[in-house]
């Protein structure tokens, strides 16, 4: 559980807890079949590398000790192999859990198509550490091969936790996917499912309440270019609801119950802090600033610039202000809480917003999983522009894009009498203009004297959400690996890294974001290998100064909508001196025209043209996405623009003597 959301919950565990029943219900072991045999596949599935023939999963809240909540998560699955691909994916077998004594029960075993069966030795279960640091258990599954079944299930205890996400959808199909919570009676849950429907069923059996929740005969999900595919898959979310021994008419973790701990937590300050941040504001002069922008600009670049943050920070001095400010060292919810401590003193009107991931989940207004809106924001009402206190890479108004294009969580606040809270308001958190975020290159070009080689003097800007990736790399880069960055720019928009005659940049740094000072490099480059002859005629691959692009062909059918990161647009600019005594024989192949239009107003395109005078030729590319996010039912459409730009690319102009 992160940080946040381990702060806001505590009080309720130790609430949720009161009310248990005097008796401690035994944990459920799961079992297997004591004679297993393969199962009957559909001949449909033939095809597949491996179907799941069970994917069940179950959470159980066991009563432990007076005041102590545990949870218990079992994972089962049996898979039927059917080819080499099936075996790579299945010959393994990674543990969510990092530490032996956590597990309570673990069993594997491989059916071979004879009827031998290989039982696992727990003694071969592994520790494996990821590069992220976090440490995993593994074990091998033994004498995988074709028409074989993998079956796997184990036990184990994990932190506590009162909302959950079951993604009920995968690689390979799934025939049937169970989900099981087990609760004291007392305890009820709710589920919802996304991207598909489900039909809960809740029972009390005993002194456990049974919630199950499934799916059968779900297709497999493949990769797809442009699209959100964790967003997209089926799955449940699930929550605590109501505690019947307290009050079963009070509903539990509610949006506004989440929107008051967190603004008590980010607005509730010492003196001694209040004091130690005016004399802060004092010394930094932020007061003096002629506007509210200029203030929240002045005091985000210096913090950011000054005060390390990390999440992984549990220490109270981490979240304390006054020893923020002197070791200069902040968790999330400290530098939060230092953000709105200055801003109060500064008289700067603010929320608090707390948003989720377009590209995981996003705010359910109807069903309050606090696991989602685990992003901080802050929204100033009278400029409408938002602010990441926690990302050192952006700057206001610039977000995480993934954090927008949705709806967040408004920590509105309010006053009654003398006591101050928020309520919460769901609403959409926007995305700046699709013109604001753009990539350009405006390229001056004409051939050497011997026409062998394609002299580029190439201006790259890259500005709004489409600068954020280039700037943070740059600036927190090593001298060495800056070189890399510009050559691999270079060759971007040349196809040539190797001979560049100048190159330089521009508002590299953090600061000219507030302004989308484009981040921006100009280089001078040599490149041979966009010019071939074939006998008296010049071949010139113009296309390729636009850049590499993607193609789209897809032999099965589509699955998931477009997703993209923000909306934006990509514009080109080619002015190509042609040499003395040619002429271009194939002009109209820089011509293509495609978009899409709905209800009057153009949503995505790609459009090229040319001008020509005298030996100047002048070619446009303006290619725009203007939403984040287009329905399956304009896919195709999508595509065309898409591969509209990748034909443009192999375009190749011929030059004919005249």
């Amino acid at each position: 559980m992160r940080p946040l959301l381990i702060a806001l919950i505590l009080p309720a565990l130790v609430h949720v807890a009161y009310g248990q029943t005097k008796t401690n219900p035994n944990l459920l072991l799961e079992e297997w079949s004591k004679q297993p045999a393969l199962h009957k596949i559909d001949g449909k599935y033939s095809k597949e590398s491996a179907v799941v023939l069970l994917d069940k999963r179950r959470m159980e809240y066991v009563d432990e000790g007076k005041n102590d909540l545990a949870v218990y998560r079992t994972l089962h699955k049996i898979i039927h192999v059917n080819d080499d691909k099936g075996i790579e994916s299945f010959n393994r077998v990674y543990l969510g859990v990092s530490d032996n004594a956590d597990i309570v029960d673990i069993r594997a075993r491989t059916i071979l198509p004879g009827g031998k069966i290989i039982e696992l030795d727990k003694a071969n279960i592994k520790d494996m550490k990821e590069e992220d640091g976090n440490m995993y258990k593994i074990f091998a599954m033994e004498g995988l091969e074709k028409g074989c079944e993998v079956e796997y299930y184990y036990t184990y205890k994990r932190e506590a936790s009162f909302f959950g996400r079951e993604t009920l959808q995968g690689p390979f199909p799934i025939l049937e996917a169970q989900v099981q919570i087990l609760t004291p009676q007392r305890l009820v849950f709710d589920i919802k499912g996304y991207n598909c429907t489900l039909t809960p069923t809740d029972t009390v059996i005993g002194e456990k309440r049974w919630l199950s929740a499934g799916l059968t005969e779900v297709s497999g999900a493949e990769e797809e270019k442009y699209a959100a595919a964790d967003a997209n898959m089926k799955r449940l979310e699930y929550k605590l609801s109501h505690n019947t021994a307290v009050n079963s008419e009070v509903r539990l973790f509610t949006w506004n119950e989440l929107a008051k701990r967190a603004f008590t937590i980010y607005t509730t300050y010492s003196e001694k802090e209040i004091k130690k941040t005016e004399a802060f504001i004092k010394s930094n002069k932020w007061a003096e600033s002629a506007t509210d922008k200029q203030k929240i600009v002045d005091v985000e670049n210096y913090i950011k610039k000054n005060i390390a943050t990390r999440e992984d920070i549990n220490s109270d001095d981490a979240e304390n202000l006054e020893m923020i400010l002197k070791n200069r060292l902040a968790s999330h919810r400290g530098i939060i809480r230092l953000y709105g401590a200055i801003f109060q003193i500064l008289g700067i009107d603010h929320q608090f917003v707390l948003a989720g991931d377009r590209s995981q989940s996003t705010i359910d207004k109807n069903f309050e999983n606090w696991n989602v809106p685990d992003n901080s924001l802050i929204y100033f009402p009278k400029t409408g522009k938002f602010m990441a206190p926690t990302l050192l890479e952006t700057r206001y108004p610039w977000i995480n894009p993934y954090w927008a294009g949705a709806d967040g969580l408004f920590l509105k606040g309010t006053t009654i009498g003398n006591f101050s809270t928020a309520i919460a308001e769901i609403k959409p958190i926007p995305l700046e203009d699709y013109k604001e975020s753009f990539n350009s290159i405006e390229s001056k070009v004409n051939l050497n004297p011997g026409n062998d080689t394609l002299m580029v003097d190439m201006r790259q800007c890259y500005g709004g959400y489409s600068g954020s990736t280039y700037r943070a790399d740059f600036t927190l880069a090593s001298p060495e690996d800056r070189k890399a960055i510009i050559k691999q720019m270079v060759k971007f928009g040349t196809n040539n890294s190797e001979n560049t005659v100048y190159s330089e940049t521009t508002n590299t740094d953090f600061e000219s974001y507030s302004d989308n000072k484009p981040f921006t490099l100009h280089a001078i480059v040599r490149a041979n290998e966009m010019v071939e002859r074939a006998g008296s005629k010049v071949l010139v691959k113009v296309g390729e100064l636009i850049g590499p692009q993607s193609e789209m062909y897809q032999e099965k059918t589509r699955q998931f909508p477009v997703q993209l990161p923000f909306p934006h647009t990509l514009e080109r600019n080619i002015t190509f001196t042609l040499p003395d005594g040619y002429a271009v024989k194939n002009l109209d192949d820089l011509i293509i025209h495609d978009s899409y239009t709905e209800n009057g107003d153009t949503t995505m395109g790609f459009n090229s043209s040319y001008t020509i005078q005298g030996n100047i030729l002048k070619i446009h590319v303006m290619e725009e996405y203007r939403r984040v996010s287009y329905p399956l039912s304009q896919y195709e459409d999508f595509k065309k623009i898409i591969n509209a730009s990748a034909d443009f690319n192999k375009v190749v102009l011929v030059l004919q003597k005249k």
